[in-house]
């Protein structure tokens, strides 16, 4: 209800949050998708959850995380410091989770990379066409709907695709796309990373694919991940800089260092 609720709402940016965007068309489908993932490579029992979002426009496509994408929403609406405080302050306020955007085809060809480390905005491109795919002939009811079966490699992984032929659209979850039809479901084969495809919607005229015009790093793939990396290696400094005690430093140091196993291990 939350969703559909914003999928209808006024997307214009708010005055107090002072963000702006780009239009690059208009959205025609939201297709919700629901990740499990293993963050911590060492412990198999902990995988966590979460939705995302595939806005789908005639040529174009914006990949979200659903608390990203509520979280984005609601700012884009404030004209207060108040709203502002209070929404962040609101223990239910959706906060954190996966940030990066992905936008497929934007510009022609290329694929738009955008991610937060603090404290800056990042943006990178990369060809479109990333994937080897090799389609084989099995097939199966996946997610509800017939589907085919295709595997590649793909940043130090073994994938496994199922795409949907009667959903005639060569995209899916994450960066995956080219393959002729919608991909279903997608895992690594070590199950560390799986997208499942729940829903597809029709969005409501004037819902756009957008991009904000932020002060971004543009960069390449390369260079961000070694920005990463480097900020998780500071991390400590970081804490101890902001005042925090050593029992919060080594608390954070721990969290961090459950966060070892990224969805691309190679990262060229």
């Amino acid at each position: 209800m939350i969703l559909l609720a914003l999928l209808l709402a006024n997307c214009s940016y708010s005055q107090f949050y002072g963000a702006k965007y780009i239009n690059i068309e208009p959205a025609n489908l939201v297709i919700t998708y629901n990740c499990n993932y293993q963050q911590d490579s060492t412990n198999a029992s902990q995988i966590r959850s979460t939705k995302m979002l595939l806005f789908m426009g005639s040529s174009t496509s914006k990949f979200i995380g659903l608390a990203a994408y509520i979280s984005d929403t609601t700012l884009r609406k404030m004209t207060s410091y108040e709203q502002y405080s209070a929404y962040t302050n609101n223990p239910n306020s959706p906060k954190g989770g996966i940030q990066y955007k992905i936008y497929k085809n934007t510009p022609k060809g290329k694929m738009t990379y955008t991610d937060h480390i603090p404290s800056n905005t990042y943006k990178f491109e990369e060809d479109l066409d990333l994937f080897n795919w090799v389609i084989t002939g099995d097939t199966s009811t996946v997610c509800g709907y017939k589907a085919q079966k295709a595997i590649c490699n793909f940043g130090g992984r073994n994938w496994v695709a199922w795409f949907s032929p009667e959903i005639p659209y060569n995209d899916g979850p994450y960066k995956f796309n080219g393959l002729p039809g919608l991909i279903v479901k997608v895992y690594d084969t070590r199950n560390h990373y799986v997208f499942e495809l729940l829903t597809i919607n029709k969005v409501s005229p004037g819902i756009m694919i957008d991009m904000e015009q932020a002060e971004y790093i543009v960069t390449t793939k390369k260079d961000f991940f070694r920005a990463q990396d480097s900020f998780r290696e500071d991390i400590m400094s970081r804490a101890k800089e902001a005042g925090m005690d050593n029992s919060t430093q080594q608390i954070i140091a721990k969290n961090m260092a459950q966060r070892n196993n990224p969805i691309e291990l190679k990262r060229k």
